[in-house]
């Protein structure tokens, strides 16, 4: 979340607003899910399996 936010503010953008940490913001998943509290436990998942790899 935070590598997003950081590359949210330092992208040149005409419209610029302020925003804070949401789901919105985070590259999507491989496929679609409608629940979105599938989608969301997969996305942390992921980001979970990305930071062990590390």
């Amino acid at each position: 979340m935070i590598g997003c936010l950081s590359d949210y503010i330092s992208t040149k953008n005409e419209n610029f607003q302020p925003m804070n940490a949401n789901f919105g913001i985070l590259p999507q998943l491989n496929k679609k899910i409608k629940d979105k509290k599938i989608r969301y436990e997969n996305l942390a998942n992921r980001a979970l399996e990305s930071l062990k790899n590390m």
